[in-house]
């Protein structure tokens, strides 16, 4: 809806986009750009960190472009695009365009701040913080929020919504919210700043496991020195990657792998070229196909090891 709203009453001849972007939002962008009868420009990916890098996608804007429709993170590599400074170099070619985030896969696994980003539209998915799936959360700019769009005709100009709320919904989030906040110290603290901190210490508990599943610890070697594994996108600034992890090996197809990680205990996907939500962004990397490892939050070391010796035990299959 954000996108259509956009390109629809936003003037403009183009709208720039990402190879790497979900379905649910590059189509959007694909379909809207075609039926307005504007370009749709696609920034390439970058075959070293898996993401996107920023002069890639800005290179792409000029005073034309209308939206700038881009992802927080990859769910296929764990890339996190560097979106404070895409912003800001966007905005200093078109100090007006329209600026959508998809942060469905970023947004459990670091803080985002929107007092900070100059942004019209973020959304997220509960499900991806444990919530359930069909549901999902935006916020619109003050701008945004106003454009002609699909609504009750009696409601505010800012009004989005069509249906009623569903209560449940909301005191899911509140449980996710309440998880989140019980790892803060600051028990005195607002709930926002209680927040904030559960939000730090689970993003840095996430890169210290991705370190050891990339190294190895002192009894299993990590999926960087495992012999038959390939560790694909495997940029080294930790920083730059959520807990995904997207990799192959020499003796199984992703589809073998991932049903022997299940035989032996282990959920993990395969994400191959014969599936609509994979196909574009495994070809742009050059790949036809990966297993995707995406540990929940808070696993411990002792699940990492176990994860690692199984993967050994694949690759010698």
């Amino acid at each position: 809806s954000m996108v259509e709203t956009v390109v629809k009453n936003i003037p403009g001849t183009n709208v720039v986009t990402t190879v790497l972007e979900h379905p649910s939002s590059y189509d959007s962008s694909e379909h809207f750009a075609a039926t307005t009868g504007k370009e749709l420009r696609v920034a390439p990916s970058d075959m070293l960190t898996g993401g996107c890098e920023v002069d890639a996608i800005c290179d792409l804007i000029d005073e034309n472009t209308c939206l700038l429709n881009v992802m927080y993170a990859s769910n296929i590599s764990g890339a996190i695009m560097d979106i404070p400074a895409i912003v800001k170099k966007a905005r200093s070619i078109k100090p007006d365009i329209y600026i959508t985030v998809d942060a469905v896969q970023h947004a459990p696994h670091a803080v985002m701040d929107l007092s900070e980003l100059d942004i019209d539209g973020v959304n997220f998915a509960p499900y991806k913080f444990f919530g359930v799936r069909g549901f999902g959360v935006a916020w619109l700019s003050d701008r945004l929020s106003v454009l002609p769009h699909a609504r009750l005709t009696q409601k505010p100009e800012n009004f989005w919504g069509l249906g009623s709320d569903a209560p449940a919904q909301y005191a899911m989030i509140s449980s996710i919210l309440d998880y989140v906040c019980s790892f803060a110290d600051n028990k005195n603290g607002t709930r926002r700043e209680q927040f904030v901190e559960g939000m730090t210490k689970l993003e840095l508990q996430e890169r210290a496991l991705l370190h050891y599943m990339l190294e190895g610890t002192a009894d299993v070697p990590g999926l960087r020195h495992i012999e038959g594994v390939t560790v694909y996108n495997d940029n080294p600034d930790l920083t730059r990657r959520d807990l995904i992890l997207a990799i192959g090996f020499n003796n199984l197809t992703p589809t073998q792998a991932t049903a022997e990680y299940v035989k032996r205990g282990i959920v993990v996907f395969d994400r191959v070229d014969t599936s609509l939500y994979s196909v574009r962004m495994l070809h742009s990397f050059g790949l036809k196909g990966i297993v995707r490892v995406s540990p929940l939050h808070c696993h411990n070391l002792d699940e990492v090891e176990t994860y690692l010796k199984v993967t050994q035990e694949l690759a010698k299959l």
